[in-house]
């Protein structure tokens, strides 16, 4: 029965120009997915954005261990999730360093990426991103209130961006 499941046609591939060449054969049940989450209710204020890890042993290449986690090996995917529910309003699955997240900040930080890629859809409604130390920068705090979104969350102090100030004891 899984042989013959496809929720895409092989003949219209081109690797070229599908927008996730690694997710070709997923792609239109994920742009569904995010579509139907982001609809289905009205976000509050506050959100959040962290990664997860899903359970997979199997072999793809974009496979990740990270030890602390308790499942170690699996899919990584990054949520914008409603602080107060944990409803998951979009979703990002990480394949590597290829992963095509958006060009506008193609030259800035793999985790300021992720975060204006997840909130580009309710950028300038005035909420409030939580984000942990992966994620929270002085560059993306500014981009984010340019776009009338209020941030906070914990900041590695040896990131580039951190000013002196910052770093003193």
């Amino acid at each position: 029965l899984k042989k013959f499941i496809h929720f895409t046609d092989n003949s219209t591939y081109n690797v070229n120009t599908h927008p996730n060449p690694k997710l070709n054969k997923l792609w239109p049940i994920i742009q569904h997915l995010n579509k139907i989450f982001s609809s289905a209710i009205t976000l509050e204020e506050d959100v959040t954005i962290d990664e997860s890890l899903m359970l997979y042993k199997g072999r793809l290449s974009w496979i990740q261990y990270i030890p602390l986690k308790r499942a170690r090996f699996g899919i990584k995917y990054f949520m914008l999730c409603e602080s107060k529910s944990g409803y998951i309003h979009s979703f990002l699955i990480y394949t590597g360093k290829e992963t095509i997240i958006d060009n506008a900040y193609k030259d800035e930080a793999k985790g300021l990426q992720i975060v204006m890629h997840l909130m580009k859809p309710i950028l300038h409604l005035g909420h409030c991103l939580t984000t942990d130390n992966f994620y929270t920068s002085p560059r993306l705090a500014d981009i984010l209130l340019e776009h009338y979104t209020d941030t906070f969350g914990t900041m590695r102090l040896n990131k580039k961006e951190v000013p002196k100030e910052f770093k003193n004891k």
